[in-house]
C-alpha cells in the first residue's frame, strides 16, 4: 500500500453550513472523471450544499496538524443512489480521477489482512487522515428489500466518519470493500450516549462489496 499518496484518494464529503462546513463521513475517488463514492447513509439521500473537502497538504509519513483547520473543497452533487447496498456516487466537474483497481469480496478469505484508510471521528471535526489494518473475521450474506448482498465482518471497531472508508487487499492494494458501519440490533427503546448507540459498541464492522460500485459505474 502506498501510503504516501493515499491523501490523493481518499477524502472527506461535508455539507456547507452557515457555521462553516460540517464533515459527514469518508469517501474516495474513483477511475471515472469527477467521481466519489461514499454510504448513502452518510449524504441522507441530500445533496444540498454537498462537497468533497481535499486535504492537499495532508502527509501521511509525518504529523498531521489537528490545529490547522483550513479546508480546500470542491462542489459535488449525488449522481447515483443504491439504498439496498448502502452506496451513492458522488460526482464533481472537475476532470481528477484515480487509478484504483476494483474488486470484490469473493477474491478475500477470511482471516485475510485488510487496510482501511478514512477519517475517524471527522463527524466531531477532527479531520485526520488515518490508515488501519485489519482481519476478515466473516464473510456473509444480508437481505434487504428481499435482494441479499455480499458484506465481510471486520475485526475492528470503526467510529463515526469511518462510513464510506475504502478496503483494500493488502498483497496487490485492490479495493474490495467498503466500510458500511457496526452491526446494530434492531430493538425497542434503545438510547444514545454522546451521539452513538451502544449496541455499536463492539469489536466488529461490515463493509460492502465493492463490485456494486462497478455495476453503478
Amino acid at each position: 500500500m502506498d501510503i504516501i499518496n493515499l491523501h490523493r484518494l481518499v477524502y472527506t464529503v461535508g455539507r456547507i453550513t452557515p457555521a462553516g462546513i460540517q464533515l459527514l463521513g469518508t469517501c474516495f475517488l474513483l477511475n471515472k472523471p469527477g467521481i466519489f463514492v461514499t454510504a448513502a447513509h452518510v449524504t441522507n439521500n441530500d445533496d444540498n450544499n454537498l462537497v468533497v473537502a481535499l486535504n492537499p497538504n495532508t502527509n501521511m509519513l509525518t504529523y498531521q496538524d489537528t490545529s490547522d483547520t483550513k479546508v480546500v473543497y470542491i462542489k459535488v452533487n449525488i449522481e447515483k443512489i443504491d439504498p439496498v447496498h448502502d452506496i451513492c456516487l458522488l460526482k464533481s466537474d472537475k476532470d481528477i480521477f484515480s487509478n484504483i483497481c476494483i474488486g470484490s469480496t469473493d477474491d478475500i478469505m477470511v482471516s485475510e489482512r485488510l487496510s482501511i484508510v478514512g477519517y475517524p471521528h471527522c463527524t466531531q471535526g477532527r479531520n485526520v487522515l488515518t490508515y488501519q489494518e485489519t482481519t476478515v473475521g466473516a464473510k456473509i450474506l444480508i437481505e434487504s428489500s428481499y435482494v441479499k448482498s455480499k458484506h465481510l465482518v471486520l475485526n475492528i471497531q470503526t467510529r463515526p466518519g469511518q462510513s464510506g472508508s475504502p478496503v483494500f487487499r493488502e498483497t496487490d492494494s485492490k479495493l474490495v470493500a467498503m466500510v458500511i458501519g457496526s452491526y446494530a440490533p434492531n430493538s425497542q427503546g434503545a438510547i444514545s450516549l454522546g451521539g452513538v448507540d451502544p449496541h455499536t459498541l463492539h469489536q466488529t464492522t461490515h463493509a460492502v462489496s465493492t463490485e456494486y460500485i462497478l455495476k453503478m459505474l
